[in-house]
């Protein structure tokens, strides 16, 4: 805006003339205040042009837009106002009136086919939802010029269309997440409940044909529930046959060479698992398994011979238990300080120490045993790697 206000221009040049001169000795008794004349015709339609063209300018800021704009229009016209020129103050802002409604107009037909184009977007991907009533007679309410009414109506469906935009992207990418940890289970063998049922539900909730946000948000819901119950099941199946092959690869001595690399594997899948890299988990017990086979298929075929897992002759006795574990804890302890200090192995293997040091404290020694029997693993797969 210029910063002079067209409806008070015409009052602005009388204050003016009324102002008084320079003081005089003896004052003279101010005169009786005239009325002030009533604004002309021509002076009240440019203060409505004036409201109105301020109004949509207005509006076309709801819309995120800078213009249309009608600043230099208005600015002219005060100027005229000011300078007597009223008619032609009234014909510059009827012909901005004219100009302004126009480039409302269109920039209202585009935002509103933008709107029906997303929609028929998400449409073909298979999402149908509904805009409300409203959104069929926007089209009637711009053709009667109700240019406010129809603007609320289009700011508020496109905030549901790019709320809905928002919703199916998450949806699908937790979907895609589901999807994938699933057929990596599949392939394993893993148990995994109603996972399948879960998930077939979900995708038939997505095919209804009127959405709406809360019917969306619930969808959103189930699908990241049905990803958690298999962040669940799987870590525990894996667990499972990680301690089976474990009891398979105790039965190997350090030495065997393709033990060791089983040794790696089986390592590796603990140390995702832990971290709750499914994916990479399940990768690494895929080939942990081959390689089981492949070890076990030697055997079979008459291979190296591998030392047979020892045995006591005598049961031991609780004390006899605890000081074999206390020299076997010794033993690898002193093997971790030989771990470079900073490395991921010596930190797990730390960790398992100190773990194996409290079982034994509280007399575990069952949980001391097979922690201990964990490190040896860990230390097996390290020396391997090296």
């Amino acid at each position: 805006m210029c910063g002079f206000p067209t409806a008070l221009a015409i009052e602005g040049l009388r204050s003016m003339e009324t102002s008084p001169g320079p003081a005089r000795a003896d004052p003279e008794p101010l005169p009786a205040s005239r009325p002030v004349a009533a604004p002309s015709p021509e002076a009240e339609l440019v203060a409505r042009f004036s409201r109105d063209l301020r109004s949509k300018m207005g509006l076309v800021r709801e819309l995120g837009r800078s213009f249309p704009d009608a600043t230099s229009e208005l600015c002219q016209a005060a100027l005229n106002e000011a300078e007597g020129r009223e008619g032609e103050a009234l014909e510059t802002l009827r012909s901005a009136q004219i100009r302004l409604e126009r480039d409302i107009d269109e920039l209202l037909e585009q935002r509103i086919r933008s709107a029906s184009d997303r929609r028929e977007a998400l449409s073909r991907l298979g999402v149908r939802f509904s805009l409300g009533p409203s959104w069929n007679q926007v089209g009637d309410e711009l053709s009667k010029g109700n240019r406010e009414e129809v603007t609320a109506i289009l700011l508020e469906t496109e905030r549901k269309v790019s709320q809905f935009e928002s919703d199916w992207k998450g949806v699908q990418g937790l979907l895609a997440q589901i999807d994938g940890l699933k057929s990596e289970a599949a392939e394993l063998g893993l148990p995994l409940g109603e996972i399948s049922g879960e998930l077939d539900g979900i995708r038939y909730r997505l095919e209804a044909p009127n959405l709406t946000d809360e019917s969306m948000d619930e969808i959103a819901q189930a699908a990241a529930q049905t990803l958690m119950l298999l962040h669940e099941a799987i870590p525990s199946s894996l667990e499972d046959e990680l301690q089976r092959h474990a009891v398979t690869l105790d039965r190997f001595p350090e030495e065997h060479v393709p033990s060791a690399v089983a040794r790696r594997l089986h390592l590796e899948a603990s140390r995702h698992l832990k971290k709750g890299r499914l994916s990479e988990a399940v990768q690494s017990v895929r080939e942990l398994r081959h390689q089981i086979e492949a070890i076990e298929k030697e055997e079979q075929e008459g291979g190296p011979p591998t030392l047979p897992p020892q045995t006591q002759e005598t049961r031991e006795t609780e004390a006899e238990t605890l000081d074999r574990l206390l020299k076997k804890a010794r033993t690898l302890a002193a093997r971790v300080r030989t771990l470079p200090p900073d490395s991921e192995t010596a930190r797990e293997a730390a960790m398992e120490i100190r773990s194996a040091t409290e079982l034994l404290k509280s007399r575990d020694l069952s949980e001391a045993d097979q922690t201990l029997a964990r490190l040896m693993r860990m230390l097996a797969a390290e020396s391997g790697r090296e």
